[in-house]
């Protein structure tokens, strides 16, 4: 068990991995049947942005999401021959979090990308509350374009960094039933959307019974642990899926988790799935865990302030000479 941090097993075990994000080249037996045949890369759509190059693509039949170059890490994959699909595996993963939190009625997604989870997850909450926060209006006009974000259906946009977005909910009475935090990427993230002061502020924007699902996908197997044992401390208890075919690693916790007796998940997994019309494959993902340790990772946190030195007190002025 990782010191500090409550983990809850749950029909299985957790494992933890390397970690990058590709959709699969080929089908798992019984899972993506019908795969597209391979085809070369075609740019499709590109643009400059603040944050760098964004690339749309056409690579093995599927319409693919990318940053900074056009051959880099899968961000969002979509099919257009088949909308209903989910080419990316941690996003099918990802959508786990609802079997933690009945029928939600406010839904947060934190880094829109292609949009692909709420596009998906509109199945099972039709009548729900969208959000989506993205910082980059390059990625937001990419995703109404290119990625079939029409069949999400009404979701408010926020162009703005997800934390102050955050922040910004605090005061309000606004509250999530599900929060899904989508900007670990492998190579590199926002620090202050990785420390422990910002998945406890994610907490306190979930209503009772919520849960914050974060797909952490980092590489190195230090920010990866890092990541996984901060999350794990500020949202527990949690529960952690391994996705096995692309190693993203999928969190979930919150006060949702320690409602759901471990019994009772297994049955609402099997309802979630047959709700979805077993398209994504749940039953099968849910199995996808392992045992891992992560005590010996540091706590992320926000760096402190540097403190402010006093003002200098000015000398004293000098009175004038008096006059003889």
């Amino acid at each position: 068990m990782v010191r500090g941090v409550t983990l809850v097993a749950v029909v299985g075990a957790f494992i933890l991995l390397g970690c990058s994000r590709k959709a699969e080249p080929t089908p798992r037996p019984g899972r993506d049947a019908a795969a597209p045949a391979k085809k070369p890369l075609r740019v499709l759509w590109t643009s400059d942005s603040k944050f760098g190059k964004v690339f749309v693509v056409s690579d093995g039949g599927l319409r693919v999401l990318r940053f900074g170059r056009a051959t880099n890490e899968d961000q969002s994959a979509f099919d257009p021959r088949r909308p209903d699909h989910e080419p990316l595996e941690y996003v099918r993963m990802a959508l786990l979090g609802f079997a933690f939190t009945r029928k939600p009625r406010r839904v947060l997604m934190v880094g829109l990308g292609g949009g692909s989870f709420l596009r998906h997850a509109r199945r099972w909450a039709p009548r729900a509350i969208f959000e989506a926060v993205e910082i980059n209006p390059v990625v937001v006009k990419a995703c109404r374009k290119w990625f079939g974000f029409e069949r999400a259906g009404q979701v408010s946009v926020h162009v703005t960094d997800g934390r102050r977005f955050v922040k910004k909910h605090l005061a309000s009475k606004t509250r999530y039933d599900l929060v899904f935090l989508d900007a670990y990427d492998a190579v590199d993230y926002p620090r202050h959307l990785g420390t422990r002061e910002f998945f406890g502020e994610v907490r306190r924007i979930l209503a009772p019974g919520g849960v914050a699902v974060a797909n952490l996908s980092p590489n190195a197997v230090a920010m990866r642990d890092a990541l996984v044992r901060t999350f794990g401390e500020a949202l527990a208890p949690a529960v952690c899926f391994f996705a096995p075919m692309a190693g993203n690693t999928v969190m979930v916790g919150g006060p949702g988790v320690a409602r759901v007796a471990p019994a009772a998940l297994g049955a609402r997994i099997k309802v979630l799935d047959r709700h979805t019309g077993r398209r994504y494959h749940l039953q099968q993902h849910a199995t996808d865990r392992c045992p891992f340790t992560a005590e010996e990772a540091p706590i992320l946190a926000d760096p402190r302030p540097e403190p402010v030195a006093p003002p200098k007190k000015a000398p004293p002025k000098k009175a004038p000479p008096k006059k003889k």
